[in-house]
């Protein structure tokens, strides 16, 4: 049977990691995931990294849900968190909100700059992310790059430090996101370069299964790992391809600062096997 679907949507990007969201407490869908897998080819579609679905929540000002582009869901998005601020702060117009994801509530706050801020809260155990399940902030397992650092700041990360990140093929990561022995669900695969005070990021997304040209999750993952393992200062610079993200490491919380880009507003319309 087939189904005729019409719906309003919105494009946002974050330093080029680019999104599609849909307002479902406007246009709710069965599946949303079924559409993701639809609106995020590049080719036959509008085109994006994820599809990040609004719902109502009890608990926030409204629940996010990441819908990637092979039919999955991911715990948490740092860069797109801050776009569906963007989208909720122009509807109601209030310049903080709080968010409900799977990786916990976040609350974004809009600066004077124009840029956004989310407490993505504490970094949380490894949990059952990796196989045997960890109760710790940080786990370590060596795969042929080296020495990788698993972390999940709501969203699971498998973090290398190397000497020169443009050197590196990631398209290798493949293996290490894949190694359901390992990862049951995937994981993002980061390798950054550091400087005295900065950090030179390149990510490979899960759900994606390539790289982005920007990972707020990455960004934070990496910049922990730097801080606890390098010693790095709590305020740290991440340098991404598609721009600048800046992490604060507090009891408080980890701070993620960066833009959100509202790019245009489409309506689209197919027809969806059931």
């Amino acid at each position: 049977m087939k189904e005729e679907v019409v719906f309003d949507f919105f494009k946002y990007q974050a330093y080029g990691n680019d999104f599609v969201i849909i307002d479902g407490r406007k246009s709710t869908f069965k599946d949303p995931f079924k559409i993701s897998k639809i609106l995020c080819d590049r080719h036959f579609s509008v085109g994006c990294d994820d599809v990040l679905y609004i719902e109502n929540s009890f608990v926030a000002d409204a629940k996010m849900r990441v819908c990637e582009p092979d039919g999955s869901e991911s715990s948490m998005c740092g860069n797109g968190v801050r776009c569906v601020a963007d989208y909720l702060m122009r509807e109601l117009a209030k310049s903080e909100v709080k968010i409900e994801t799977l990786g916990g509530i976040k609350s974004v706050h809009k600066e004077d700059t124009g840029l956004y801020t989310v407490n993505m809260g504490p970094m949380q155990n490894v949990g059952d992310f990796i196989t045997p399940p960890s109760e710790e902030i940080i786990e370590e397992r060596d795969f042929e790059f080296g020495r990788f650092y698993i972390v999940s700041p709501g969203e699971p990360h498998a973090v290398t430090i190397v000497k020169n990140v443009d050197e590196i093929d990631i398209k290798e990561a493949l293996e290490i996101s894949k190694d359901n022995n390992i990862f049951p669900y995937g994981i993002n695969v980061d390798f950054f370069e550091h400087n005295e005070s900065f950090l030179k990021l390149r990510t490979f997304e899960r759900g994606i299964w390539g790289e982005t040209l920007s990972c707020g999750t990455g960004a934070v993952s990496s910049a922990f790992v730097a801080h606890i393992k390098l010693g790095m200062p709590n305020e740290i610079t991440v340098h991404t391809k598609g721009g600048i993200l800046q992490v604060k490491i507090t009891d408080e919380g980890i701070f993620l600062t960066g833009e959100a880009v509202f790019v245009f507003k489409g309506n689209i319309n197919f027809i969806l096997d059931e």
